[in-house]
This record gives structure tokens, C-alpha cells and sequence, in this order.
């Protein structure tokens, strides 16, 4: 893990911390990699729902507590620049709350993520960046700011008020949607919600400190790359953009990448996110977001890929989230 760390840091990319999968200590880390290091990214809400800082508003993590704090601190004194990643739906603690959950078409709960609709949760997500914001970083990052898949969410609450304004019946089914014609009102209706509690997490930090605020679209081939963002998970890249202009592409982060850039697969990517062209009137400045980056050979394809596509900048996870499997079969609709 060592080596790679270091090849990745050295590249010149962001390299993202999770302490739930790289255990390292800040100090020792630091003083590891310190002198090559110009900006890391740590995550300070994990997707367990818990914080990595003493929060006011979020249960905080009983074995990284204190990560998030050290390493933001100690990184700042050292003339290192900290972007803050808060994981948003993805929250196993709220998931298991009745009133967070979220259902799928079929009437199943979906573990792992609190629903979108819930106004308390776009506050209470709020009150969580607001804390992060005030230690020395200079970027906030969300991740997860969707629904787990395109049958979702089919709770109570998102179908009485999906019926209400359309008149039917409140006990409908995805199914339902798409023989009605209703499946293009109903993906607009889920995207409202992510680009209200993007705006208010967006509203109370910079109210606080203007810093740039981004959000994660997961483009996986298996979701029909950047196009699908929006029914598969009620991400509207116009409607983000009006928000923040700061969008990071996760990229196939459930699919592998190609070995190199003469591969025919890297050129399918490259074409499925060339799209993004489209919205250069938007004033969307990009970025990437890679996991699983396990050899030199996978950095470089994914610097070949930020420098092709002219990305503003490139974030590595070398490792992936030990429920890899659950999240992957969640949010490909298995």
C-alpha cells in the first residue's frame, strides 16, 4: 500500500483518506509524506453515518473520532490544503430510523441510505457541513448527494406527494410510472430533492466562508456513464450546475478501467464522458474521482484521462469501502 501512496502522491493527484480504510496516523502519515503533499482530501463523515470530529449534530465515529480534527489541523499548521468530504444519503446510521428509509419499487428497505424527501435531513446535513467548514479547509466535497438507484424511492412520504400533484393513487409502482407516462415527471420530482439540500448545504457554508463546494456524480458504464446520472440516481447536472459549478465524476466505480490508454475500453470512456462539452455554457469546471487505484499503471491511465478530458483536478482512493459488493448491488438495482 506504501508504494502506491506514494506513486499516487507523486503524480500530482488529491489522494482521499478515509480512515475507515487506509488506518493511518496523521502523525506518522505527515511525516511520511508530508514534504510532497500540497492538498489532501479526508473525509470527515463516513458513510456509516458517523462523524471523524466531535459533532453537535452527528454521532461521531468511537474508534476515528478525532482523525478528521488531527489531520485537518496538523495538515493546516504544515501549509497543506484540505478539501472535507461529508457523505450525505449514504448514512447506515439514519437508514435505520423509520422515518429515513428508504423503499424501492417492490416495497423492499434499502439499507445504507436516508431518503431524500425528508426536509430534516437537508438541515440536518447542513448543520454537519457547517461544523466541518469552520476548521481550515478549502474545499467541500459531497458525496452520495443522490438516490441509491432508479427504483427508489417509493417511501410513504415521496409517493403521497408524487400523487398528490398528479392525482393517482398514492400505491404505485415504477412500473406504473413508465406505462403512464409519468417516468419524466417522477425523475424530476426525485432531482428537486437533491438540488434543494444542495442549495441549502451550499447557502449555510458560504454564509460562513466562501469556499468551493462540490458534488460527486457516480458515471459508471453499467449507468450509462454521464446521461444516466439523472434516472438512475435524480442527479441533474443543468440543475447542479446552477447551484455549483464544481461537479467531480466518479469514474466507473463499479466497473474496472482500462489498463492503459490504448486500450478500446479507455476509449469508450473516453467518448461515454466527452458529453460533458455540452454543458461548457454551463460554467461546469470538472473534476475526477477514481477508487481502486492499485497499480502505476492505473494512475497513469487516470491522469491520461483528466488530462484528454481537461478536468480541473484528480482525486485518488486507492483502496474500496469494505461493503464494496452491498453498495455496488444497491446502486446498480439488483
Amino acid at each position: 500500500m506504501t508504494d502506491i501512496l506514494q506513486t499516487i502522491l507523486e503524480s500530482g493527484a488529491i489522494l482521499v483518506i478515509d480512515p475507515t480504510v487506509i488506518q493511518t496516523n496523521p502523525d506518522d502519515f505527515l511525516d511520511h509524506y508530508g514534504h510532497i503533499l500540497d492538498v489532501i482530501a479526508l473525509v470527515a463523515k463516513g458513510k456509516s453515518g458517523f462523524t471523524f470530529y466531535q459533532s453537535n449534530s452527528a454521532p461521531r465515529d468511537k474508534t476515528n473520532g478525532v482523525f478528521f480534527h488531527s489531520f485537518c489541523t496538523i495538515a493546516d499548521n504544515m501549509g497543506i490544503k484540505v478539501d472535507a468530504i461529508v457523505n450525505s444519503y449514504s448514512d447506515n446510521f439514519l437508514s435505520q430510523n423509520a422515518d429515513f428509509q428508504v423503499v424501492s419499487s417492490d416495497g423492499a428497505t434499502i439499507s445504507s441510505f436516508a431518503c431524500p424527501s425528508q426536509e430534516s435531513f437537508s438541515r440536518y446535513l447542513a448543520s454537519i457541513s457547517y461544523e466541518v467548514a469552520h476548521y481550515p479547509i478549502d474545499g467541500l466535497i459531497l458525496d452520495d448527494l443522490m438516490l441509491p438507484n432508479k427504483k427508489t424511492c417509493f417511501c410513504d412520504r415521496c409517493r403521497r406527494l408524487f400523487a398528490s400533484k398528479w392525482n393517482i393513487e398514492r400505491d404505485f409502482s415504477f412500473e406504473y410510472l413508465e406505462s403512464k407516462d409519468l417516468l419524466t415527471n417522477w425523475n424530476d420530482e426525485r432531482s428537486t430533492y437533491i438540488n434543494q439540500t444542495l442549495k441549502e448545504v451550499t447557502d449555510t457554508v458560504k454564509g460562513l466562508k466562501n469556499i468551493d463546494i462540490s458534488i460527486i456524480m457516480k458515471t459508471d458504464k453499467e449507468t450509462e456513464s454521464l446521461i444516466g446520472s439523472h434516472d438512475h440516481f435524480g442527479q441533474n447536472i443543468v440543475e447542479l450546475a446552477k447551484i455549483t459549478s464544481n461537479l467531480i465524476l466518479h469514474v466507473n466505480p463499479w466497473s474496472e478501467i482500462s489498463p492503459s490508454k490504448t486500450d478500446p475500453g479507455y476509449q469508450q470512456l473516453l467518448t461515454s464522458l466527452s458529453v460533458l462539452s455540452e454543458y461548457s455554457g454551463t460554467g461546469i469546471k470538472p473534476s475526477l474521482y477514481f477508487w481502486n487505484i492499485t497499480t502505476p499503471e492505473k494512475v497513469e491511465t487516470a491522469i491520461q484521462l483528466k488530462d484528454d478530458l481537461k478536468a480541473e483536478k484528480l482525486y485518488i482512493d486507492s483502496s474500496l469501502p469494505h461493503d464494496f459488493t452491498k453498495r455496488r448491488t444497491i446502486n446498480l438495482g439488483f
